[in-house]
């Protein structure tokens, strides 16, 4: 069960909708004839790629620098493989608080341009989890908030507020299917549709190179897994075992599905033939469509789409 010290209820969540509402968009929830015809399911996608900085880190960057606000930090840091960074330099160039952050040397260079271009301090290491440590420990000597991208109240309760929005515009929800990386999004998203219908089939995916979450899971406890590296970068990378996301999804997640590299590539490839340029991370719930049909026949699913932050040089690399 959740520690209750860290629990996160749907009540933060609606306080957390008031607080970034006037910073973010309305994001489209978009009925897919196509892929509703191929998978025999009512599909809609939450297009959080169209969102305010091209995914959706930006609602728990807000949330979190609102309440950094009212404490007396000197800025803000945190590790990233591009998309939490970007949320949070864009959140702190708005609300003039300083932006550092730490990221591993084979981050993407779109992403990199738009960091630069939103004036946050930048530094590069081998490794993600490298950039964490050294992130902590600066964080300490200089006053700064560290900011982890999942294991934190206001990043999981502003995520929330995505479910919020599905649901008012598709209330009879059956089923959703949600990237999982550190948790934080699936842990937001499915604390709101199982607080308002514990009926609602919530479908975690995660790379195969990178299957923390869908191991601890199986298991049912916290365990030593094999990581590889994974174009999709921002599911990829270690778990802090301390992390409040993992109570969180044992208790509203049903299932966990695992991608491959390639059933991600051929998902970009689909999604671009609807228009939509979607980078590896925010294209897996479309990659565990297959995997998930026989729980989705003639149900209403919504696929959370979450980001479309790739340069073109990889983007044409991947789908070709």
């Amino acid at each position: 069960m959740t520690d209750k010290n860290n629990e996160i209820t749907i009540q933060e969540i609606l306080s957390a909708r008031k607080q970034i509402q006037a910073f973010i968009r309305k994001t489209p929830l978009e009925f897919n004839e196509e892929l509703s015809k191929k998978y025999q399911s009512n599909i809609y996608l939450k297009l959080e790629n169209l969102q305010t900085t091209g995914s959706f880190k930006i609602r728990g960057a807000f949330n979190k620098l609102k309440w950094i606000e009212k404490q007396s930090f000197a800025g803000v840091i945190a590790p990233s493989a591009g998309n939490h960074g970007i949320g949070l330099a864009y959140a702190a160039k708005q609300l003039d608080i300083e932006a550092h952050i730490y990221l591993p040397e084979n981050t993407d260079k779109g992403k990199i341009r738009q960091l630069k271009n939103l004036n946050a301090k930048l530094k590069f290491f081998d490794d993600i989890e490298l950039a964490r440590l050294q992130a902590i420990k600066d964080a300490q000597m200089n006053h700064y908030c560290f900011v982890s991208a999942y294991n934190d109240q206001q990043m999981i309760s502003a995520n929330g507020t995505i479910a919020l929005e599905i649901l008012e515009e598709l209330p009879n929800l059956d089923s959703i299917i949600i990237p999982i990386g550190g948790g934080g999004l699936s842990s937001g998203v499915s604390t709101v549709l199982k607080t308002i219908n514990p009926e609602i089939n919530v479908i975690g995916v995660q790379t195969e190179n990178s299957p923390t979450f869908a191991k601890w899971y199986q298991e049912n406890k916290i365990s030593e897994v094999v990581l590889k590296s994974s174009i999709a970068e921002g599911l990829s990378g270690p778990i802090e075992q301390t992390t409040i996301t993992f109570p969180i999804i044992q208790k509203n997640v049903n299932r966990i599905v695992t991608v491959s590299e390639t059933e991600i590539k051929l998902a970009m490839k689909e999604l671009l033939n609807y228009q939509y340029i979607v980078e590896p991370s925010g294209a897996v719930g479309i990659a565990a469509l297959k995997k998930c049909q026989s729980e989705i026949i003639g149900k209403n699913t919504a696929i959370l789409i979450t980001g479309q932050n790739i340069s073109w040089d990889r983007l044409i690399e991947y789908v070709k």
